[in-house]
């Protein structure tokens, strides 16, 4: 598909206009998100990789499996060639259904069509600076939305932290009180229910080791997007290169077969 021209002003410039002219931005995203190959060769829109380097020492959950890497042969034998080990839910990944909800389905068995998404960014960074254990209200969804308009369904939702900045200091990443409790922002159990039961998203995401706020302890984030058949992206990078909509979200999960999630390579296509 092409993008429409000459009926919608550019994302900087519908940037600059302001709140309100919010509307006319939210028909202006749609048309936006129909990009193609052609867009991206033209320099007409960019890829932008929101993966970080799955290495070994990166930041890892409590009861994650680190990521370990051993080499089998080297060019010297005539190819290069290496094998892994690593947990499902290191580095950025994805959470299946599966990984709360015996009988839902696991990482292979997500619909292709859910992991290609219209692209949502909410920015956080400055409430999650001074409060690390700030969780996204259904109040931040209204205020979004009066800025940018509805979020549409089959949306993914990702949430910019500022987190993903600490990646490189998993002390600060996990930021751990001296009784070993986390403190990470994350979305509140109210907003996720909006997000799941009215606006019929494919999942969220977000640049920290859960969707639940560090502190949680039960998990009831979680609970209500895997047990509503949703997915969830965790520990997600780059996320200042995005705008707040008409981008579009690649999710590719590594396909194991029924598993409770996987690493993935996540891509958004922005348009310049």
């Amino acid at each position: 598909m092409r993008r429409a021209r000459g009926r919608c002003p550019a994302p900087r410039l519908a940037a600059l206009v302001g709140l309100a002219l919010a509307p006319i931005g939210s028909l202006c995203a749609a048309k936006l998100f129909t990009l193609s190959l052609e867009d991206i060769a033209a320099g007409r829109a960019e890829v932008v990789d929101l993966t970080h380097d799955l290495q070994e020492g990166t930041p890892l959950f409590p009861g994650g499996v680190p990521f370990a890497l051993e080499p089998l042969t080297r060019l010297a034998d005539g190819y290069y060639m290496n094998t892994f080990s690593s947990g499902e839910h290191t580095g950025t990944h994805v959470d299946a259904p599966a990984h709360f909800g015996k009988g839902l389905p696991t990482v292979d068995e997500i619909p292709a069509r859910r992991l290609i998404s219209n692209g949502i960014m909410i920015d956080a960074r400055a409430k999650a600076a001074a409060n690390p254990n700030y969780a996204l209200t259904v109040a931040d969804l209204v205020e979004w939305e009066k800025a940018n308009g509805k979020i549409p369904p089959q949306s993914l939702v990702v949430m910019n932290t500022g987190w993903h900045q600490r990646w490189e200091s998993p002390d600060r990443y996990l930021n751990r009180d001296e009784a070993g409790a986390m403190h990470f922002p994350g979305f509140s159990v109210e907003a996720l229910r909006v997000l799941l039961k009215e606006r019929d998203v494919n999942g969220v995401g977000i640049d920290t080791a859960s969707i639940d706020p560090g502190a949680s302890i039960t998990f009831e984030g979680h609970k209500v997007m895997l047990l509503g058949g949703r997915y969830q992206v965790e520990n997600l990078d780059n996320l200042d290169l995005l705008p707040a909509r008409g981008f579009t979200l690649i999710v590719a999960p590594m396909k194991i077969s029924r598993g409770s999630g996987a690493p993935a390579r996540v891509f958004a296509i922005v348009p310049r």
